[in-house]
């Protein structure tokens, strides 16, 4: 089980020096992390997982957190409500095995939120999809553990509404049309996570495991595009860093099967 702590220790890294890098260095981190992963399996025979090959499906449901630290700064500086920073998703994926390589997708949609005070409405919406690689590190009939590396890309849209010029009719509404605006963000992002697959229900041996699964990732989405805002697809100058990079965890429930 060294690899697992191992991995755990340099995505903690990761988490902890993201705010402060620049973006050639978290892209380079996050490569290394995933390629370091790998490379744990082969610190004795006893870690070394049986080769398998098969296929899974799922459904996500999770928690991801964002970077709106400098957003609800500006928000809160200029009497705005200040957003929430992070949101619910819900997606879904798959991937098949050859020979422990995992090659996969994922997509997910963000629930968002919304925020009020007197004056203004708030909400914040998006998402993204990622094409994925990944290994299994560590296997019993019961159990996979494996990371995956993914490349993709998605994006958020803020939409601010003035309520003080909410038109009363439609007439109104035509001849003032300038009472809400959009703002987005978004890019190629890259995916990193460890996950874990048990097998619930099924046929749960040495040489074939299958049927229901349920499991757990967690992870981290970083926008390699930046964290400029646009509006009517012109840059924003002096927009704040902030986006939807951030940790991850998800509940996975779907179905599959491995064999030797």
């Amino acid at each position: 089980m060294v690899y697992i702590i191992n991995y755990f220790t340099f995505a903690t890294y990761l988490y902890l020096k993201t705010i402060i890098m620049d973006k050639k260095s978290k892209i380079i981190i996050l490569i290394a992390v995933f390629l370091s992963s790998i490379n744990f399996t082969g610190f004795s025979q006893e870690t070394k997982p049986n080769k398998v090959s098969g296929g899974m499906g799922y459904f996500m449901v999770g928690y991801s957190g964002f970077n709106l630290g400098g957003m609800n700064t500006l928000l809160k500086d200029n009497g705005y409500p200040e957003l929430t920073n992070g949101s619910f998703t819900f997606g879904g994926g798959g991937h098949f095995i050859v020979n422990n390589f995992i090659i996969g997708g994922e997509g997910h949609g963000l629930s968002g939120s919304k925020s009020s005070n007197a004056n203004y409405d708030l909400a914040i919406g998006g998402g993204y999809g990622f094409f994925n690689l990944g290994y299994i590190l560590y296997r019993n009939p019961t159990v996979n553990i494996y990371p995956l590396l993914g490349f993709g890309g998605g994006g958020a849209t803020i939409g601010i509404t003035d309520k003080s010029k909410i038109p009363e009719n439609f007439n109104a509404l035509l001849e003032n049309p300038a009472r809400e605006s959009h703002i987005t963000n978004g890019g190629f992002m890259m995916n990193l996570s460890v996950g874990a697959d048990f097998f619930i229900a099924g046929a749960k041996n040495e040489d074939f495991s299958g049927g229901w699964i349920m499991g757990i990732k967690a992870g981290y989405i970083y926008n390699t595009s930046g964290d400029d805002w646009y509006f009517n697809n012109e840059k924003i100058a002096g927009s704040p860093n902030a986006g939807i990079s951030g940790p991850y965890v998800r509940l996975v429930i779907g179905g599959g099967g491995l064999e030797k």
